[in-house]
């Protein structure tokens, strides 16, 4: 650790900055423990934390002998009488390292200052710890805020927002912005970095000009290279980090640098971590891969060939997992629409620190024609389901042509009340084309002398007449109606929506499907998105289909249907 330490310092010292670089420091502890000073980390136990993955992430001496490593906490920590029950915002001190005497600058006033990152271009640091965001109707950004950061009277709402306007320059106004605009939220998982404090004073502003970088702790960085590798499109398409730049160190009884260069790492979001070798790599030792494994219990090599497509990389990371973590389709219900997913790798992709469960499906397509929509993998992201298609065999993800989505401004939907009859009645004839005619005057022979009555006329083009009657004709006057040549449809104020739709449909003789089902994208149904409306999809006499569903539909499934020249009638 004190090797490591120097290194990091030697680094801070000797390099030239410019003048908008900078540099975070933060205090470690040094507390006395039966004869050795101990360098501990000041540490503020978060949601979700417990004891042992708090301590098999931090120190030399957890790592090394762990018993005598509780046995120091639980020295150091008097006041934690049961280390099974830490709670969030608790202050505890986790022994890191055991120290030679004089080892590190000012060790004997108990607090040791150590520069532990560089800073530079900060808004580019920030941005991979955000999520993209597509404004709906009716959102505004204080509530985007407030569900990852809280009260708007705390300090960490400010915080949220001070992010918020450091990764979206673009928005002057942060009361203006518009549905279908994209914006990135900052996430809640940023505060668990230990140079975040840093960034703000008091008042939760940025203290830090947002011309700067950050780079991880321990990570000495080489030039930024801009070149986008098939790493990162594996990367983006496992929806984790990559990390190719740069140089890990790893303190221990012999001391292992990692140069990332040679050897990039791709980290999930439940932190699991792969490490890609190719033929080019340089090889690692035994005891390299020891020490690596020794702070990364949840780590993989990945034998990669430099020539592999993405396809094939991808391939060897979700054998590497197994198929037990696979999942073969998700189901779920929104206002009884019903959504199957299915693709060649479906696995749960909830946060290492917990949080909500979210599921990644990712299926490789032979061209753009069979990716998913961009209307249903918006709509599939509001259900924590993350669709993630890309082109087989491709080799160089600069030459991934852009998807013929059709995305065209989606025709509204027509909506009504379910529980007004004629409102149902009358945009389902008119949706049709059929020419209905509403309380027009009928009369017709009864008892001997001539009936005036209203009624709703449906005309056929082979001449043929349909009475639509809101329980306004009596007795035997329907009878008597018919008689003449009429048919007549007889709505009751207590039928149902769905009995009064049918009645129609079948009257007029008009085909149609009950309850239709539609394959989102055009390729196999094995590894495909399905969706199954309560309704009843027919076609007017152009050919135009019409479905009109019985629930209400969300907005990016009715645009989805539009781009299919759908047009949709549904219930508010």
């Amino acid at each position: 650790m004190r090797k490591l330490f120097i290194t990091v310092l030697l680094i801070c010292i000797t390099a030239s900055y410019s003048a908008a670089s900078a540099l975070l420091y933060k205090n470690y502890i040094v507390r006395y423990d039966k004869g050795k000073d101990i360098l501990c980390d000041p540490y503020v136990v978060q949601k979700g934390d417990w004891v042992f993955k708090i301590f098999r992430q931090k120190g030399e001496i957890s790592h090394k002998d762990f018993p005598e490593f509780l046995a120091i906490f639980k020295r150091l920590n008097p006041s934690l009488r049961n280390i099974d029950r830490i709670r969030p915002g608790q202050h505890i001190l986790i022994p890191l390292k055991k120290l030679k005497k004089k080892s590190l600058p000012d060790q004997a006033s108990g607090v040791v200052t150590i520069p532990f990152v560089t800073i530079s271009n900060l808004p580019d640091i920030i941005k991979p710890f955000s999520k993209e965001h597509i404004v709906r109707k009716g959102e505004f950004i204080s509530r985007l805020i407030l569900k990852v950061y809280g009260s708007s009277v705390k300090k960490s709402y400010r915080e949220g927002l001070a992010l918020f306007r450091l990764i979206n320059p673009d928005i002057v106004n942060l009361n203006h912005i518009y549905a279908g605009q994209k914006i990135y939220i900052p996430d809640s998982s940023l505060r668990n970095k230990p140079w975040y404090n840093s960034l703000f004073d008091s008042y939760g502003n940025i203290k830090i000009k947002p011309d700067l970088k950050i780079s991880e702790p321990f990570i000495t960085e080489k030039p930024l290279e801009t070149n986008y590798t098939s790493f990162d499109a594996v990367a983006s398409i496992l929806d984790a980090t990559l990390l190719n730049k740069g140089t890990y160190y790893f303190p221990g009884k012999v001391d292992y640098n990692l140069d990332l260069s040679s050897f990039p790492l791709i980290e999930l979001k439940d932190g699991t971590k792969f490490l890609l070798t190719t033929s080019t790599n340089k090889k690692m030792n035994a005891s390299g891969f020891n020490a690596v494994k020794s702070y990364w219990n949840k780590i993989k090599i990945i034998p990669s060939d430099n020539e592999a497509s993405i396809d094939q990389t991808v391939d060897l990371i979700m054998k590497s997992i197994g198929k037990k973590a696979f999942k073969n389709k998700i189901l779920f219900s929104d206002n009884g629409v019903k959504m199957e997913i299915q693709g060649k790798w479906i696995i749960d992709q909830t946060c290492s620190d917990g949080g909500e469960k979210t599921y990644l499906c990712i299926t490789p397509v032979k061209n753009s024609d069979e990716k998913t929509p961009d209307s249903i993998v918006r709509y599939l992201e509001q259900n924590n389901i993350i669709i993630k298609d890309f082109l087989k065999d491709l080799k160089d993800p600069k030459q991934e042509p852009l998807a013929a989505q059709n995305e065209n401004s989606a025709k509204d939907a027509v909506v009504i009340d379910f529980s007004d009859h004629k409102a149902i009645v009358n945009t389902l004839l008119t949706a049709m084309d059929y020419n209905y005619t509403q309380n027009v005057v009928i009369t017709f022979p009864y008892a001997g002398i001539q009936i005036k009555a209203l009624s709703n006329l449906i005309s056929i083009s082979n001449g043929k007449s349909v009475l639509i009657d809101f329980e306004d004709l009596y007795g035997d006057a329907v009878a008597v109606i018919k008689k003449t040549g009429f048919e007549i449809i007889q709505i009751k104020k207590k039928d149902p929506a769905h009995e009064i739709i049918e009645n129609i449909l079948n009257t007029l003789e008009i085909s149609y499907e009950k309850a239709p089902t539609f394959m989102t994208s055009k390729r196999a149904d094995v590894h495909n998105t399905s969706l199954t409306v309560p309704g009843y999809l027919i076609s007017n006499k152009k050919n135009h289909k019409t479905l009109i569903a019985t629930v209400p539909v969300n907005d990016d499934v009715v645009q989805f249907l539009t781009n299919q020249d759908i047009r949709v009638i549904m219930s508010r």
